[in-house]
């Protein structure tokens, strides 16, 4: 079955459709049925078809997350993107556990800028660690504005030209979720 991208310029999307992601997606047409059904019925506003997601609040118990990083901003660009092509094929190979009922992989990966001091805190922020993160530099998933932007890239390189005077070292990371749902009495 081909699946076609609604955006323009259109492409065939099915080599990113697994088991689980038509599952989730079959999941989503019928709950958005339910909600149709409510809403021609009169019993529930048009806003409610377009509610924020549940994927962090009520979507999954348990979560993998990838993290990508680098120290300079170039290079976690060409890395991420890399990373994030092979999440795909970590959510196809996740169908082959039988203690997983479902793979969900969430759509965009965080982006974040940490200054490090130290190796060790360097290992904390690859482990996952937020406390040197850098919340005055933008990011496109701090609410800040998109990494890739020229003027952000530019931004990112003066501060990475100032850490050096400083002996701090910039760490560039990118995160991807996975949720999962476990299979019963697994």
């Amino acid at each position: 079955m081909p699946i076609i991208t609604p955006a323009y310029p259109s492409m065939c999307a099915t080599h990113n459709i697994s088991w689980f992601t038509k599952e989730v997606i079959n999941r989503e047409l019928k709950r958005a049925g339910l909600i149709m059904d409510q809403v021609i019925a009169g019993k529930a506003p048009w806003k409610d078809l377009f509610g924020k997601h549940t994927f962090f609040t009520q979507g999954y118990k348990y979560y993998l997350c990838v993290t990508s990083s680098s120290t300079t901003i170039e290079a976690q660009l060409k890395w991420s993107g890399l990373v994030e092509s092979k999440v795909r094929l970590l959510v196809v190979s996740l169908e082959e556990n039988e203690a997983i009922a479902l793979a969900h992989p969430f759509n965009k990966g965080f982006e974040r800028v940490h200054r490090c001091k130290a190796d060790a805190d360097i290992q904390k922020v690859k482990g996952g660690r937020l406390e040197f993160q850098a919340k005055d530099i933008p990011t496109a998933t701090t609410g800040h504005g998109p990494v890739i932007d020229p003027t952000v890239i530019e931004e990112a390189t003066k501060a990475e030209k100032k850490a050096e005077d400083e002996d701090i070292t910039m760490v560039y990371t990118t995160t991807h979720y996975i949720g999962l749902e476990m299979k019963e009495g697994e």
